[in-house]
């Protein structure tokens, strides 16, 4: 086999597994952005603690909406 055709498909192999790595991280990113302001909590740091909530909250709108929830 062709090693050029043989690595084209190779790459089209990978597209669904990132596809799939990155909803997942979309999904997730509301978790990690809740234990970082509880984080930013525990060291009184208010600006910082905020900063996550609202990044909390837009990306669980986009994690909501890209399950089609929304």
């Amino acid at each position: 086999m062709n090693k050029w055709l043989l690595q084209f498909f190779l790459l089209i192999a990978f597209i669904p597994l990132a596809i799939l790595i990155g909803y997942g991280l979309i999904v997730l990113a509301p978790i990690f952005c809740c234990f970082l302001a509880i984080n930013s909590y525990r060291f009184n740091n208010d600006r910082e603690m905020y900063l996550w909530l609202i990044i909390g909250v837009i990306s669980f709108i986009i994690s909501l909406y890209m399950l089609g929830i929304l």
